[in-house]
């Protein structure tokens, strides 16, 4: 019998920080989810209902194809600046996240044709899996970075080598399935001159809760990372379930893309954009609170193009059917169909 047949439905809870690079990589997996039978819905905070409205293109904000919306409070008011204090917002969010997401629990799912199989947070809302554990639902978390970074996180936070310190600065760091790193190669959260306050702390949670969680699903794939995942399969695997990323960039229609926007494009740079020639420009992401110190040139940037077609196709490869990031997934969907005690 097919999954779709089943009257008791698998249900998945998708747990996100309120950031556009935060939802877009979970709202593409649950897009996967979806396809292959399971019912997905999103919680995310309320601040996020009202910025994908004002600025996205989705015009109701109960579901976004397929994947059901729901929004938990975060302890402010919409109105609230956030990015004002973002300690002060991170710790008020670890306060009240918890209740209000265990609230929506209780009310969004309940009865047994509607009873939660799982649980996916992605790292800046660590706390979701105490939650998850209070309601005894198996939790899954959303890895959104490579898993270069995941295994130096890993081995910085539980203390499995030596990092700079104030007193050595400078130290490199070797790690199994990655090459000899230098201070400049290391995230500045593991280094005594990191600027950010809470955020060491939060990725501290996150690597303290990995206990707590019964799969680490990674964006990325793996024939892009195989040394580092393969590397952490003994400390805490990671499973390559990505790119979830935009299917344009894939080479695939962008209006099967699921992503939403939160912020209004700027259009001096989409005009600057308009001005290129085809497939001139490379777009490389490093996340929202990052400082570029320079624009990457010269034949740095001439080495990187010569990659990324080569990148494409396999990052296709991988998510096409059957391939390595789509076993995973469906290694997955079975896991927590086979976790329910649904039997098909």
């Amino acid at each position: 019998m097919a999954l779709n047949e089943q009257k008791e439905e698998i249900h998945v809870l998708m747990v996100a920080f309120a950031a556009q690079g935060h939802i877009n990589p979970l709202l593409r997996l649950g897009k996967r989810l979806v396809s292959k039978g399971l019912h997905v819905t999103l919680a995310v905070t309320e601040i996020f209902q009202q910025r994908m409205f004002k600025f996205s293109s989705v015009t109701t904000t109960n579901s976004i194809s397929g994947i059901q919306l729901l929004f938990y409070s975060d302890g402010f008011t919409i109105e609230y600046d956030r990015k004002a204090n973002i300690d002060l917002y991170m710790e008020t969010l670890n306060k009240f996240g918890p209740l209000s997401l265990s609230n929506l629990i209780k009310n969004h799912f309940h009865g047994e044709h509607k009873k939660l199989s799982c649980i996916i947070n992605n790292p800046f809302v660590p706390w979701v899996a105490d939650v998850a554990e209070e309601h005894k639902i198996p939790c899954a978390m959303l890895w959104i970075q490579p898993c270069a970074l995941y295994a130096i996180y890993h081995h910085f936070h539980n203390n499995l080598l030596q990092f700079p310190t104030p007193t050595n600065p400078d130290m490199s760091v070797q790690l199994p399935g990655l090459p000899l790193l230098h201070t400049h190669d290391l995230p500045s959260f593991v280094l005594p001159s990191n600027p950010f306050g809470s955020l060491p702390k939060l990725f501290a949670q996150v690597f303290k809760n990995l206990k707590k969680l019964k799969w680490v699903l990674g964006n990325t794939f793996y024939e892009l990372e195989r040394e580092a995942i393969d590397s952490m399969a003994e400390l805490c695997p990671i499973r390559a379930v990505g790119p979830l990323v935009p299917p344009s960039i894939l080479g695939e229609d962008p209006n099967l893309d699921i992503g939403i926007e939160m912020w209004e494009p700027q259009e001096s740079c989409m005009e600057w954009l308009n001005h290129q020639p085809p497939s001139s420009v490379i777009y490389v992401s490093f996340g929202s609170i990052i400082v570029l110190s320079e624009i990457m040139a010269g034949p740095r940037s001439e080495e990187f193009k010569k990659n990324v077609a080569e990148f494409k196709r396999a990052a296709r490869a991988a998510v096409a059917d059957g391939g390595s990031s789509d076993r995973n997934i469906q290694d997955f969907v079975d896991e927590i169909i086979g976790h329910s005690g649904t039997s098909l």
